[in-house]
C-alpha cells in the first residue's frame, strides 16, 4: 500500500513540476507585454548595463563571432541529437519505458527553454517597453508644413554632399570607409554614447565589441546586414559588402540594441542621428544619406498634392558621386537576389522571403508592427531638424 502511495505521489509531483515549468515558461515569454513603461525605463537605464556587462566583457576577448560559430556547430549537433533522441525513444517504446523517457525529455527541454526565455527578456525583451526615443528627444509638436519639409531636406542634402566630398574612392569612384572595421566599431561605441549624453538619451555606456561574420555572403541571402545576439550580448555585422551608405547606420543600429534599446524604429533613429553628429565624414555621410532619401519622396508627394515644387537636388553635379554609391549598392543586392532566385528554382525555398516572414513574426511577437518598424517616420527627422538643427543650419 505504501509503495502504491509513493508511486502516486511521485506521479503527482512530476505532473506539478511539468505544469509549473510550462506555466513559468509561458509567463517568461509573455511577461514583457505587461511590464509598465516606467518600470522598463528604470530597468533599461539602471539595471540593464550591469546585467549585460558580464556577457559583453567576455565577448571582448574574442575577435571572431561566437554567435556564428555556435550556429555552425550547433545546428549539426542539434540535428544529430534529435536523431539520437528518436532512436532512444523507439527503444524505450519497445521496452515499455517510453513514458518516463518522454517526461524527462520534456522536463529538460522546458528547463532549457525557461532559461532561454529569462535571458532573452533580461537582455532584450524588457527593453521593447521603454519610452520611445522620439519622446525622449522632446521634439516640437507643431503642425508640419511643406516649407518645414523643404528646410529639413536642404539640411540633409547639404550634410550629405559635404560629407561625401571628403571621402576617398576606389577605382570605380565608389566611396569607402575611412578606417578599418575594428577601428570603426570602436569609434561607433563612443559615437552612440556621445549622442546619448548630448541629447539625454539613457543608452548604456558599456563598450560592446562588434564582430564581422565570415559567412556574410550567404547571410546576405536573408537580406539581413546586422544582428544583436541577446544571449551572448554580441553584435554581428555582415561584412560581405560594407556599403558606405548603410554600413555605419547598421553598425550604430546594432550597438543601440546592445546598449538597451530594442525597438527597430528607435535604433534606426538613434543610428541615423548619431551618424549625422559624427566628426567622421563616412559616418556623417551615411546619416544624412538615410535622412535625405527618407524625406525626399514625402516632400515630392506633398508638392504634387499642393501644386508646389521641391528643389531639384537630384539634378545637381554634387549628386553624381552619391549616385555612384547607390548604383554599387543596388548592383550588389541585385547579384544576391539572382543567387537567391537560383536556389529557389533548384530547391523551392526562397531564403529572403522566409527570413523576412520569420523576422516579421518575431517583431510582432514582441509588440512591434513587424518589419515596417525599421522605417523611421519621416516627420520625426523633420521635427528633429526644427527642434535642434534649424538655427545652426540657417546661421
Amino acid at each position: 500500500m505504501k509503495i502504491k502511495n509513493k508511486g502516486k505521489r511521485r506521479i503527482a509531483l512530476r505532473i506539478v513540476l511539468i505544469v509549473a515549468l510550462t506555466v513559468s515558461f509561458v509567463a517568461a515569454v509573455l511577461c514583457n507585454k505587461f511590464i509598465p513603461q516606467r518600470a522598463a525605463d528604470f530597468y533599461g537605464t539602471n539595471l540593464f548595463p550591469y546585467i549585460s556587462s558580464p556577457a559583453q566583457n567576455i565577448n571582448m576577448y574574442f575577435q571572431y563571432s561566437l554567435t556564428e560559430n555556435l550556429v555552425l556547430c550547433g545546428v549539426p549537433l542539434l540535428a544529430t541529437g534529435i536523431i539520437v533522441w528518436v532512436v532512444f525513444l523507439i527503444k524505450k517504446f519497445m521496452s515499455h519505458g517510453a513514458l518516463p523517457y518522454l517526461y524527462k525529455s520534456y522536463r529538460n527541454v522546458m528547463v532549457v527553454a525557461l532559461l532561454v526565455a529569462v535571458i532573452f527578456q533580461a537582455m532584450h525583451g524588457i527593453n521593447y517597453r521603454r519610452t520611445d526615443v522620439k519622446d525622449e528627444l522632446e521634439l516640437t509638436e507643431k503642425e508640419l508644413t511643406f516649407e518645414d519639409y523643404c528646410a529639413a531636406l536642404k539640411w540633409a542634402y547639404n550634410g550629405m554632399v559635404e560629407a561625401r566630398s571628403h571621402l576617398g574612392e576606389d577605382y570605380n569612384g565608389i566611396a569607402h570607409m575611412s578606417e578599418s572595421f575594428e577601428n570603426s566599431a570602436a569609434y561607433a561605441n563612443s559615437l552612440v554614447n556621445a549622442f546619448g549624453e548630448e541629447y539625454d538619451i539613457p543608452v548604456s555606456k558599456n563598450y560592446v565589441r562588434a564582430k564581422p561574420v565570415s559567412m556574410s555572403h550567404y547571410w546576405s541571402y536573408t537580406h539581413i546586414v546586422g544582428m544583436y545576439d541577446p544571449f551572448l550580448g554580441e553584435v554581428n555585422l555582415n561584412t560581405d559588402y560594407m556599403s558606405i551608405t548603410e554600413y555605419p547606420i547598421t553598425l550604430c543600429h546594432e550597438l543601440c540594441h546592445s546598449k538597451g534599446y530594442a525597438s527597430e524604429t528607435d535604433c534606426n533613429l538613434l543610428a541615423a542621428l548619431a551618424c549625422c553628429s559624427s566628426p567622421r565624414a563616412d559616418f556623417r555621410y551615411a546619416g544624412y544619406y538615410e535622412i535625405f532619401w527618407d524625406i525626399y519622396p514625402v516632400a515630392e508627394d506633398i508638392a504634387e498634392a499642393t501644386g508646389q515644387v521641391v528643389p531639384q537636388y537630384y539634378l545637381t553635379a554634387e549628386m553624381e558621386p552619391v549616385y555612384r554609391d547607390m548604383r554599387a549598392q543596388i548592383k550588389y543586392w541585385s547579384n544576391i537576389d539572382d543567387e537567391v532566385d537560383l536556389i529557389y528554382e533548384k530547391m523551392g525555398i526562397h531564403i529572403t522571403e522566409v527570413s523576412n516572414a520569420t523576422n516579421d513574426a518575431f517583431l510582432r511577437s514582441n509588440g512591434e508592427v513587424g518589419v515596417v518598424s525599421y522605417q523611421v517616420p519621416d516627420s520625426i527627422y523633420v521635427r528633429f531638424y526644427l527642434t535642434y538643427a534649424s538655427e545652426a543650419a540657417n546661421a
